[in-house]
Protein backbone atom coordinates (compact mmCIF):
# COMPACT_ATOMS: atom_id res chain seq x y z
CA UNK A 1 0.00 0.00 0.00
CA UNK A 2 1.61 3.25 -0.84
CA UNK A 3 1.27 5.91 1.71
CA UNK A 4 1.80 9.00 -0.55
CA UNK A 5 -1.49 7.72 -2.76
CA UNK A 6 -5.22 9.77 -2.84
CA UNK A 7 -8.03 7.83 -4.32
CA UNK A 8 -10.46 9.75 -5.51
CA UNK A 9 -13.84 8.10 -5.54
CA UNK A 10 -16.95 9.62 -7.17
CA UNK A 11 -20.06 8.48 -8.25
CA UNK A 12 -22.26 9.37 -10.46
CA UNK A 13 -25.62 9.13 -12.46
CA UNK A 14 -24.94 11.84 -14.92
CA UNK A 15 -21.61 11.50 -15.83
CA UNK A 16 -21.65 15.51 -16.39
CA UNK A 17 -17.99 16.32 -18.22
CA UNK A 18 -18.62 20.16 -17.16
CA UNK A 19 -18.30 19.37 -13.24
CA UNK A 20 -15.81 16.08 -13.73
CA UNK A 21 -13.42 17.29 -16.09
CA UNK A 22 -12.17 20.47 -13.73
CA UNK A 23 -12.23 17.50 -10.71
CA UNK A 24 -9.88 15.42 -12.69
CA UNK A 25 -7.72 18.76 -13.85
CA UNK A 26 -7.53 19.91 -10.51
CA UNK A 27 -3.72 20.38 -9.60
CA UNK A 28 -1.95 17.89 -8.03
CA UNK A 29 0.92 18.55 -5.54
CA UNK A 30 4.16 17.05 -6.22
CA UNK A 31 5.85 13.59 -5.06
CA UNK A 32 1.84 12.27 -4.56
CA UNK A 33 0.03 10.07 -6.30
CA UNK A 34 -3.69 10.83 -7.67
CA UNK A 35 -6.00 8.22 -9.16
CA UNK A 36 -9.31 8.88 -10.13
CA UNK A 37 -11.83 6.35 -9.54
CA UNK A 38 -15.64 6.98 -11.18
CA UNK A 39 -18.38 4.65 -10.47
CA UNK A 40 -21.20 5.12 -12.86
CA UNK A 41 -24.91 4.48 -11.72
CA UNK A 42 -26.61 4.54 -14.60
CA UNK A 43 -26.58 1.32 -16.74
CA UNK A 44 -27.40 3.65 -20.20
CA UNK A 45 -25.34 6.95 -19.63
CA UNK A 46 -23.69 8.48 -22.14
CA UNK A 47 -20.23 8.63 -21.91
CA UNK A 48 -18.69 11.84 -23.61
CA UNK A 49 -15.54 11.62 -25.22
CA UNK A 50 -13.76 13.49 -23.32
CA UNK A 51 -14.92 11.12 -20.44
CA UNK A 52 -14.08 7.74 -22.64
CA UNK A 53 -10.60 9.29 -23.94
CA UNK A 54 -9.24 10.08 -20.36
CA UNK A 55 -10.01 5.98 -19.42
CA UNK A 56 -8.78 4.94 -22.45
CA UNK A 57 -5.85 6.83 -21.80
CA UNK A 58 -6.11 5.41 -17.90
CA UNK A 59 -6.37 8.82 -16.52
CA UNK A 60 -9.53 7.49 -14.63
CA UNK A 61 -10.97 4.42 -13.58
CA UNK A 62 -14.28 4.40 -14.91
CA UNK A 63 -16.90 1.64 -14.17
CA UNK A 64 -20.21 1.38 -15.23
CA UNK A 65 -22.58 -0.25 -13.44
CA UNK A 66 -25.01 -2.62 -15.11
CA UNK A 67 -27.75 -2.22 -12.86
CA UNK A 68 -28.57 0.80 -10.80
CA UNK A 69 -27.00 -0.36 -7.29
CA UNK A 70 -27.04 3.03 -5.36
CA UNK A 71 -25.04 5.50 -3.50
CA UNK A 72 -23.38 3.25 -1.25
CA UNK A 73 -22.51 0.35 -3.13
CA UNK A 74 -21.54 2.55 -5.42
CA UNK A 75 -18.77 4.03 -3.42
CA UNK A 76 -18.20 0.72 -2.07
CA UNK A 77 -16.73 -0.07 -5.59
CA UNK A 78 -14.88 2.92 -6.02
CA UNK A 79 -12.99 1.97 -2.39
CA UNK A 80 -12.40 -1.98 -3.09
CA UNK A 81 -10.92 -0.57 -6.67
CA UNK A 82 -8.01 1.23 -5.01
CA UNK A 83 -5.25 0.95 -2.84
CA UNK A 84 -4.14 4.35 -1.77
CA UNK A 85 -4.34 4.84 1.72
CA UNK A 86 -6.15 7.79 1.48
CA UNK A 87 -9.72 8.15 -0.26
CA UNK A 88 -11.62 10.91 -1.07
CA UNK A 89 -14.84 11.52 -1.89
CA UNK A 90 -16.46 14.10 -3.72
CA UNK A 91 -19.86 14.40 -5.60
CA UNK A 92 -20.26 14.74 -9.43
CA UNK A 93 -21.72 17.95 -9.57
CA UNK A 94 -19.52 20.14 -7.18
CA UNK A 95 -17.09 22.86 -8.04
CA UNK A 96 -13.63 22.48 -6.03
CA UNK A 97 -11.12 25.03 -5.05
CA UNK A 98 -7.82 24.64 -7.19
CA UNK A 99 -5.89 24.19 -4.48
CA UNK A 100 -8.14 21.34 -2.82
CA UNK A 101 -5.89 18.61 -3.06
CA UNK A 102 -2.83 20.72 -2.06
CA UNK A 103 -4.93 21.05 0.99
CA UNK A 104 -5.64 17.51 2.00
CA UNK A 105 -1.93 16.53 0.76
CA UNK A 106 -0.32 18.98 3.56
CA UNK A 107 -2.79 18.14 6.40
CA UNK A 108 -2.39 14.32 5.91
CA UNK A 109 1.67 15.42 6.31
CA UNK A 110 0.70 17.31 8.92
CA UNK A 111 -1.61 14.96 11.11
CA UNK A 112 -0.55 11.13 8.97
CA UNK A 113 -2.61 9.24 12.24
CA UNK A 114 -5.90 10.59 11.66
CA UNK A 115 -8.68 8.46 10.76
CA UNK A 116 -10.10 11.01 7.97
CA UNK A 117 -10.50 14.89 7.08
CA UNK A 118 -14.13 17.13 6.91
CA UNK A 119 -13.33 19.09 4.24
CA UNK A 120 -15.76 22.38 3.66
CA UNK A 121 -18.73 22.03 1.48
CA UNK A 122 -20.62 25.01 1.01
CA UNK A 123 -23.54 26.77 -0.80
CA UNK A 124 -23.37 29.80 -3.23
CA UNK A 125 -25.08 32.34 -1.69
CA UNK A 126 -28.97 32.36 -1.03
CA UNK A 127 -30.87 33.55 -4.23
CA UNK A 128 -34.34 32.92 -3.64
CA UNK A 129 -36.50 32.25 -0.17
CA UNK A 130 -36.02 28.68 -0.80
CA UNK A 131 -32.90 28.51 -0.43
CA UNK A 132 -32.66 30.74 2.31
CA UNK A 133 -34.51 28.03 4.40
CA UNK A 134 -32.37 25.87 3.34
CA UNK A 135 -29.80 27.44 4.96
CA UNK A 136 -31.66 28.14 8.12
CA UNK A 137 -33.35 24.69 8.56
CA UNK A 138 -29.82 22.99 8.90
CA UNK A 139 -30.97 19.86 7.55
CA UNK A 140 -27.65 19.37 5.27
CA UNK A 141 -24.92 20.07 7.81
CA UNK A 142 -22.98 20.97 5.01
CA UNK A 143 -20.71 23.48 6.33
CA UNK A 144 -19.81 22.22 9.75
CA UNK A 145 -16.03 22.38 8.60
CA UNK A 146 -16.66 26.11 9.33
CA UNK A 147 -17.68 25.81 12.71
CA UNK A 148 -16.01 22.83 14.32
CA UNK A 149 -13.10 21.31 14.68
CA UNK A 150 -13.63 17.69 15.13
CA UNK A 151 -16.84 16.09 14.45
CA UNK A 152 -18.11 12.57 13.49
CA UNK A 153 -19.31 12.80 10.28
CA UNK A 154 -19.60 15.08 7.04
CA UNK A 155 -21.14 15.07 4.03
CA UNK A 156 -19.42 12.69 0.99
CA UNK A 157 -19.41 15.66 -1.41
CA UNK A 158 -16.28 15.84 0.38
CA UNK A 159 -14.20 14.40 2.97
CA UNK A 160 -11.49 11.99 3.44
CA UNK A 161 -10.88 9.20 4.92
CA UNK A 162 -7.69 6.85 5.78
CA UNK A 163 -7.99 3.26 4.52
CA UNK A 164 -6.70 1.32 7.74
CA UNK A 165 -8.77 3.07 9.69
CA UNK A 166 -12.08 2.24 7.66
CA UNK A 167 -10.48 -0.95 7.50
CA UNK A 168 -13.32 -3.68 6.19
CA UNK A 169 -15.76 -0.98 6.95
CA UNK A 170 -18.11 -0.02 4.31
CA UNK A 171 -21.03 2.06 3.31
CA UNK A 172 -24.22 0.42 4.05
CA UNK A 173 -26.74 -0.95 1.56
CA UNK A 174 -29.77 -0.07 4.07
CA UNK A 175 -30.42 3.18 3.72
CA UNK A 176 -32.24 5.05 -0.08
CA UNK A 177 -30.25 4.04 -3.23
CA UNK A 178 -30.24 7.89 -4.01
CA UNK A 179 -28.63 8.58 -0.73
CA UNK A 180 -29.34 10.07 2.82
CA UNK A 181 -28.00 8.38 6.29
CA UNK A 182 -24.78 6.40 4.83
CA UNK A 183 -22.46 9.33 4.86
CA UNK A 184 -23.27 9.82 8.34
CA UNK A 185 -23.72 6.07 9.84
CA UNK A 186 -20.24 4.86 7.91
CA UNK A 187 -17.77 7.78 9.56
CA UNK A 188 -19.60 7.31 13.10
CA UNK A 189 -19.23 3.65 12.60
CA UNK A 190 -15.32 4.29 12.22
CA UNK A 191 -15.39 6.63 15.05
CA UNK A 192 -16.99 4.54 17.80
CA UNK A 193 -14.16 2.11 16.46
CA UNK A 194 -10.95 4.44 16.92
CA UNK A 195 -12.78 6.72 19.95
CA UNK A 196 -11.42 9.07 17.59
CA UNK A 197 -13.33 12.06 15.99
CA UNK A 198 -12.90 13.67 12.16
CA UNK A 199 -10.43 16.47 12.13
CA UNK A 200 -12.62 19.59 10.16
CA UNK A 201 -10.64 21.12 7.29
CA UNK A 202 -12.01 23.99 6.13
CA UNK A 203 -9.28 25.20 3.73
CA UNK A 204 -10.47 21.97 1.67
CA UNK A 205 -13.31 23.80 0.01
CA UNK A 206 -15.99 22.72 -2.60
CA UNK A 207 -19.06 24.47 -3.51
CA UNK A 208 -22.19 22.72 -3.75
CA UNK A 209 -24.92 24.18 -6.33
CA UNK A 210 -28.58 24.53 -4.89
CA UNK A 211 -30.19 21.49 -5.77
CA UNK A 212 -33.02 21.59 -8.62
CA UNK A 213 -31.70 24.87 -9.62
CA UNK A 214 -32.87 26.60 -6.88
CA UNK A 215 -36.35 25.76 -7.18
CA UNK A 216 -38.63 24.17 -4.04
CA UNK A 217 -38.61 20.31 -3.75
CA UNK A 218 -39.20 18.30 -0.80
CA UNK A 219 -38.39 14.63 -2.18
CA UNK A 220 -35.08 14.86 -0.86
CA UNK A 221 -35.49 15.66 2.61
CA UNK A 222 -38.36 13.10 2.88
CA UNK A 223 -35.45 10.71 1.98
CA UNK A 224 -33.18 12.74 4.38
CA UNK A 225 -35.56 11.63 6.72
CA UNK A 226 -35.53 8.13 5.71
CA UNK A 227 -32.06 7.41 6.29
CA UNK A 228 -32.02 9.00 9.79
CA UNK A 229 -34.90 6.96 10.59
CA UNK A 230 -32.47 4.02 9.71
CA UNK A 231 -30.00 5.70 11.72
CA UNK A 232 -32.22 5.25 14.84
CA UNK A 233 -32.52 1.67 14.40
CA UNK A 234 -28.31 1.16 13.88
CA UNK A 235 -27.29 3.22 16.32
CA UNK A 236 -29.96 2.84 19.51
CA UNK A 237 -27.39 3.58 22.48
CA UNK A 238 -26.99 7.37 20.87
CA UNK A 239 -31.31 7.90 20.53
CA UNK A 240 -32.92 9.98 22.74
CA UNK A 241 -36.75 11.12 23.46
CA UNK A 242 -37.65 14.44 22.16
CA UNK A 243 -41.35 16.39 21.99
CA UNK A 244 -43.38 15.40 19.20
CA UNK A 245 -42.79 17.43 16.18
CA UNK A 246 -45.65 18.40 14.07
CA UNK A 247 -45.71 15.13 12.23
CA UNK A 248 -45.55 13.34 15.03
CA UNK A 249 -48.24 15.12 16.83
CA UNK A 250 -50.96 15.54 13.45
CA UNK A 251 -50.22 11.39 13.82
CA UNK A 252 -50.93 11.46 17.76
CA UNK A 253 -54.22 13.63 17.16
CA UNK A 254 -55.21 11.41 14.41
CA UNK A 255 -54.70 8.06 16.81
CA UNK A 256 -56.43 9.76 20.02
CA UNK A 257 -59.05 11.21 17.55
CA UNK A 258 -61.92 9.16 19.63
CA UNK A 259 -60.52 10.58 23.01
CA UNK A 260 -59.90 13.89 21.72
CA UNK A 261 -63.54 14.44 20.62
CA UNK A 262 -64.84 12.54 23.98
CA UNK A 263 -63.28 14.85 25.95
CA UNK A 264 -63.32 18.27 24.10
CA UNK A 265 -65.58 18.07 21.13
CA UNK A 266 -64.98 18.10 17.28
CA UNK A 267 -64.68 21.93 17.31
CA UNK A 268 -61.80 21.22 19.87
CA UNK A 269 -60.52 18.54 17.42
CA UNK A 270 -60.40 20.89 14.14
CA UNK A 271 -59.08 23.62 16.44
CA UNK A 272 -55.60 21.39 17.19
CA UNK A 273 -55.43 20.27 14.00
CA UNK A 274 -55.18 23.64 12.44
CA UNK A 275 -53.19 24.56 14.94
CA UNK A 276 -50.22 22.49 14.64
CA UNK A 277 -48.68 23.97 11.28
CA UNK A 278 -49.98 27.31 12.46
CA UNK A 279 -47.74 27.13 15.70
CA UNK A 280 -45.01 25.52 13.32
CA UNK A 281 -45.45 28.22 10.94
CA UNK A 282 -45.31 30.95 13.70
CA UNK A 283 -41.66 29.65 15.58
CA UNK A 284 -40.66 29.56 11.88
CA UNK A 285 -41.22 33.27 11.64
CA UNK A 286 -39.43 34.39 14.60
CA UNK A 287 -36.42 32.27 13.69
CA UNK A 288 -36.19 33.66 10.06
CA UNK A 289 -37.04 37.34 11.78
CA UNK A 290 -34.46 37.10 14.36
CA UNK A 291 -32.22 36.66 11.65
CA UNK A 292 -32.71 39.90 10.23
CA UNK A 293 -34.67 38.70 6.98
CA UNK A 294 -38.22 39.88 6.96
CA UNK A 295 -39.83 37.32 4.78
CA UNK A 296 -43.21 35.43 5.25
CA UNK A 297 -42.31 32.96 2.67
CA UNK A 298 -38.68 31.66 4.03
CA UNK A 299 -40.66 30.60 6.89
CA UNK A 300 -43.28 28.81 5.12
CA UNK A 301 -40.92 26.80 3.25
CA UNK A 302 -38.63 25.98 6.51
CA UNK A 303 -41.83 24.54 7.80
CA UNK A 304 -42.68 22.23 4.67
CA UNK A 305 -38.75 21.20 4.83
CA UNK A 306 -39.01 20.41 8.13
CA UNK A 307 -42.45 18.50 7.41
CA UNK A 308 -41.10 16.21 4.83
CA UNK A 309 -37.70 15.49 6.72
CA UNK A 310 -40.05 14.26 9.85
CA UNK A 311 -42.68 12.75 7.37
CA UNK A 312 -39.19 10.43 6.38
CA UNK A 313 -38.33 9.16 9.66
CA UNK A 314 -42.19 8.63 10.82
CA UNK A 315 -42.90 6.67 7.68
CA UNK A 316 -40.00 4.73 7.73
CA UNK A 317 -40.38 3.73 11.64
CA UNK A 318 -43.92 2.94 10.74
CA UNK A 319 -43.22 0.93 7.73
CA UNK A 320 -40.91 -1.29 9.48
CA UNK A 321 -42.60 -2.02 12.99
CA UNK A 322 -40.20 -0.01 14.69
CA UNK A 323 -42.77 2.56 16.47
CA UNK A 324 -40.58 2.15 20.27
CA UNK A 325 -38.49 5.11 18.23
CA UNK A 326 -41.47 6.82 17.83
CA UNK A 327 -40.54 10.35 18.88
CA UNK A 328 -36.93 9.36 19.28
CA UNK A 329 -34.17 11.22 17.53
CA UNK A 330 -30.11 10.04 16.99
CA UNK A 331 -27.57 11.95 18.67
CA UNK A 332 -24.06 11.41 15.95
CA UNK A 333 -22.28 12.59 18.32
CA UNK A 334 -20.17 11.21 21.46
CA UNK A 335 -22.07 13.88 23.63
CA UNK A 336 -24.46 12.10 26.27
CA UNK A 337 -28.09 11.72 24.64
CA UNK A 338 -30.25 14.71 26.39
CA UNK A 339 -34.27 13.72 26.90
CA UNK A 340 -36.60 16.53 26.31
CA UNK A 341 -34.11 18.80 26.16
CA UNK A 342 -35.16 23.01 25.71
CA UNK A 343 -34.12 25.31 23.65
CA UNK A 344 -35.78 28.78 23.90
CA UNK A 345 -37.62 27.77 20.01
CA UNK A 346 -39.16 24.83 21.98
CA UNK A 347 -39.75 26.96 24.52
CA UNK A 348 -41.68 29.44 22.69
CA UNK A 349 -43.67 26.53 20.81
CA UNK A 350 -44.50 24.74 24.28
CA UNK A 351 -45.94 28.13 25.68
CA UNK A 352 -48.30 28.51 22.57
CA UNK A 353 -49.42 24.58 22.77
CA UNK A 354 -49.97 25.49 26.15
CA UNK A 355 -52.04 28.79 25.28
CA UNK A 356 -53.91 26.46 23.19
CA UNK A 357 -55.10 23.93 25.28
CA UNK A 358 -55.67 26.29 27.97
CA UNK A 359 -58.32 27.81 25.83
CA UNK A 360 -59.72 25.21 24.91
CA UNK A 361 -60.50 23.69 28.43
CA UNK A 362 -61.73 27.00 29.72
CA UNK A 363 -63.51 28.08 26.77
Amino acid sequence: MIQKQIDIVIPSFRLDENYLLPLIDLPKPPNWEINYYIVVDNPTVNVSASIRELAQQGAIHLFINEENLGASASRNKGIDAGRGEWILFLDDDIRADKDLLYAYAEAIEENPNEIGFIGLTDFPPANNAFTSALQIAHLTHFKIAMIKDRFTWGVTANMMYRRSAMGGLRFSSLFPKSGGGEDVDLPLRICLQHQKEFQCLKEATVIHPWWNDSTPHYDRFVRYGIGTAYLLFLHKKLTWYDFPNAVESLGLLFIFTPLFIFFLGWESWISILLAIPVIEYVVACLKVWSKGILSLTTPYYISLLKASFDLGVLKTVVKNSQLRFFMKRVNPTFSKPHHFHLNKWKIIKLCLYIGLFLGLTIG
